[in-house]
């Protein structure tokens, strides 16, 4: 279950917004973003730990993340940093170390973006600009 989380973590750190995507519809992704909704990601819920989750993305096409997780009675974090990269309209395709690259759509609202993974479509992760 823990590597089910962390590939789908994994790959909403190398996600990214089209420059051609509609203006004013995704807002520009370069900034912090923090993890605010986990669906349907068995044993996996945003608490007070898990909710100081973080992605950054530069404008230099390079991000970085800080993803926190329950173990036990201690609140853990584990850094992580890639590139992001986009392709057409809402659909992304995302390297992910040691699975190669993963195709997802990325969807904004407001202040907000939600990646879902073509191969997981019944999960998703929500982060909003912080």
């Amino acid at each position: 279950m823990k590597k089910f989380l962390i590939l789908l973590l994994s790959i909403a750190l190398f996600t990214a917004c089209s420059d051609d995507d509609d203006a004013g519809s995704d807002g520009d992704i370069v900034g912090t973003w923090l993890l605010v909704e986990a669906n349907n990601i068995p044993g996996y819920t945003v608490d007070e730990c898990t909710g100081q989750s973080t992605i950054t993305f530069n404008a230099d096409n390079t991000a970085s993340s800080e993803f926190f997780t329950n173990e036990g009675d201690e609140c853990v974090s584990d850094s992580d940093s890639g590139n992001w990269s986009s392709s057409s309209n809402s659909q992304y395709t995302i390297q992910v170390p040691q699975l190669g690259e993963v195709p997802g759509t990325v969807n904004f609202n407001g202040n907000r973006f939600t990646f879902t993974p073509n191969d997981f479509q019944a999960a998703s992760l929500t982060f909003e600009r912080n």
